[in-house]
């Protein structure tokens, strides 16, 4: 009797560990294309929903005389004028982005009066993860001198060494014809997450962006100087990198450094050399900022690459 014998095929050792190597190689390859994907793919989301925002705006500004929105408006003050779209009088302080999710939605207040039902365009793919339970989530700034805040300067005495007055941009708002290149100024941008500006009835260290820059070139925007709205001095420099923060213009020299020094989210808005950066760049691994131009177009910046022409509203 012939007996055959079957050959059997199977992998040796050696053949097994090359393959493994071969395997591990390729991803090592392709994680890094693939993170470079989903960056891409989340600034693209981002500039999606500033463009949204800028629609939305567009709306309120066609509806209402040309008028911008408000920064934001104190209802605890007395002379405040409440001509806010479907207002609550029980959130003490109205953001521009309750008003155009308000123009986008008209559903954004519950039962209660208060603003849970924000609109989702103003939560960014690339920031940091809320605790559960908050009412809204915002994740943007927007300019003070494009959308003015309606507010009594209580911070003047600590900061200027002045009294507490009425800010000149107070009681009225702006209409977008005032500004002189609505295709070049920012209007709304990234901002970092700052456990500090969260409405009062919200938990602690839940995670928001300030509703409006003001402390974009040092407060600035409060006084009537170099760094106001619209009457820079001879010293203005629209084409230097602006400081971010609460930084002075002595600083403007170091601003591209700082820029990239202070481009993270925090626990805290206070941080040891001042307030903190209301740029962030967030996008492509943390290194790109995308901002809303007032014409309704959006651009993207390097950290570093913020200028005071992309701020400022006027100069000759």
């Amino acid at each position: 009797m012939r007996c055959t014998r079957t050959k059997r095929n199977a992998f040796t050792l050696v053949e097994l560990l090359v393959v493994i190597g071969i395997i591990a190689l390729l991803i090592s390859v392709l994680l890094p294309a693939l993170n470079r994907a989903r960056q891409a793919a989340n600034l693209v989301d981002c500039q999606s929903r500033l463009r949204q925002m800028g629609q939305a705006m567009q709306v309120y500004v066609t509806t209402n005389k040309g008028l911008l929105p408000w920064g934001g408006i104190d209802h605890t003050e007395p002379w405040t004028d409440n001509t806010l779209p479907n207002d609550s009088n029980r959130e003490s302080f109205w953001w521009w982005f309750f008003t155009l999710s308000e123009v986008m939605d008209r559903n954004t207040l519950g039962g209660d009066g208060l603003v849970h039902n924000l609109s989702p365009i103003f939560s960014d793919r690339d920031t940091v993860d809320h605790p559960p339970g908050q009412r809204f989530h915002n994740h943007y700034t927007c300019n003070p001198r494009v959308m003015y805040r309606a507010d009594v300067a209580d911070d003047a005495p600590s900061i200027f060494g002045t009294g507490s007055a009425i800010e000149p941009q107070d009681l009225q708002q702006r209409k977008i014809t005032s500004i002189r290149r609505p295709s070049s100024v920012f209007v709304i941008w990234d901002a970092p997450q700052a456990a500090n500006w969260t409405p009062a009835s919200n938990s602690a260290y839940a995670y928001h962006a300030y509703g409006i820059a003001e402390a974009i070139d040092g407060w600035g925007w409060n006084t009537v100087s170099a760094l106001c709205y619209d009457t820079p001095n001879t010293a203005f420099r629209v084409d230097r990198p602006i400081a971010p923060g609460t930084l002075r213009t002595s600083q403007a020299a170091q601003a591209r450094l700082l820029q990239k020094r202070y481009n993270f989210d925090a626990r805290d808005a206070f941080l040891p050399n001042g307030w903190l950066s209301h740029f962030r760049f967030r996008h492509m691994n943390n290194t790109r900022l995308a901002a809303l131009c007032l014409d309704g177009h959006v651009e993207t910046r390097a950290a570093g690459e913020v200028m005071v022409r992309d701020v400022f509203t006027n100069y000759r």
